[in-house]
C-alpha cells in the first residue's frame, strides 16, 4: 500500500512516534485535530479550485466573444476587398473604351477668314 509516496512501513513508523510524543491519553485529541485541519485544507483546495474554474470559464466567454468578433471583422474585410477587387476589373475593362473615346482627333481650329488672328487681349 502506498498514499501519497508513502509505504505502509512509514505509516507505522509515525504513528509509533505521534503515540511517543503526544502521549497515548492525548492521542485521539491529537488526531482529531489533524483530520479537521485536513477538512480545511481540503475545503480550501475545492474552493480554490471552484474559484479557477469560475475565473477560466470566465475567460473562456471572453475568448470565445473576442474570436467571434474578429470572425465578423475578418469576414466584413474579405467581402470589402472582393467588392473593391470587381470594382477595380470593371474598371480595368473599361479604361480602354475610354481611352479610345478620349484619343479621337479634336477639331482643328482655323484662322478667321480675313487673316486677323483673334485674340483674347484687349490691347490695353
Amino acid at each position: 500500500m502506498d498514499v501519497l509516496g508513502i509505504g505502509l512501513p512509514e505509516i507505522i513508523l509515525v504513528l509509533v512516534v505521534a503515540v511517543i510524543v503526544v502521549g497515548p491519553k492525548r492521542l485521539p485529541e491529537f488526531a482529531a485535530q489533524i483530520a479537521r485541519v485536513i477538512r480545511q485544507m481540503r475545503g480550501y483546495a475545492t474552493d480554490v479550485t471552484t474559484q479557477m474554474r469560475s475565473e477560466l470559464d470566465e475567460l473562456t466567454r471572453e475568448y470565445e466573444q473576442i474570436r467571434k468578433d474578429l470572425e465578423e471583422v475578418r469576414e466584413t474585410a474579405v467581402k470589402d476587398v472582393d467588392s473593391i477587387t470587381r470594382e477595380v476589373d470593371r474598371t480595368v475593362r473599361e479604361v480602354p473604351a475610354i481611352i479610345e473615346s478620349s484619343a479621337e482627333p479634336a477639331p482643328e481650329k482655323r484662322p478667321p477668314a480675313n487673316g486677323q488672328e483673334t485674340s483674347s487681349d484687349d490691347g490695353s
